[in-house]
């Protein structure tokens, strides 16, 4: 039985096809950014213009590019995001760097909880220390 998803990276080394795949790619980001309220810590249009400022890259460099846009095509992840924001900035020598943040909201959450397991393990401490006072004081 044959499936007709594609199974792998298809690679190209023509830096006007990799451009492309490259603003598709930052297109999927700020969508997916928008989608779930993340934050955008820059501006991803930095990403957008990069025939100007096309390197000379090895075959293996724009190959890596090509398995990054891949992935986040498939399935985006802040790891594979901010990898791949960071790989451009490296390569193509930007000096601006931008990262996907997780929103606010979600942000106070987690800081939240870290507060009230801090507390909770002072409280688990104190009920040990009274327990151990305490012992067989009323048997």
């Amino acid at each position: 039985m044959e499936t007709m998803t594609k199974a792998g990276v298809t690679y190209t080394y023509n830096k006007y096809e990799i451009s492309k795949i490259i603003n598709e790619t930052i297109d999927k980001i700020q969508k997916w950014a928008d989608e779930n309220n993340y934050r955008v810590d820059g501006n991803l249009d930095i990403y957008k213009d990069l025939d100007s400022k096309w390197t000379n890259l090895s075959k293996r460099q724009m190959k890596k590019i090509q398995r990054y846009c891949f992935w986040i095509n498939r399935k985006p992840s802040f790891k594979r995001v901010n990898t791949f924001l960071n790989l451009l900035s490296r390569y193509f020598e930007l000096g601006e760097k931008v990262h996907i943040k997780i929103s606010l909201k979600e942000e106070t959450i987690q800081k939240a909880r870290k507060e009230w397991v801090k507390a909770r393990d002072e409280a688990d401490g104190l009920l040990k220390l009274y327990k151990d006072e305490k012992g067989d004081f009323y048997k």
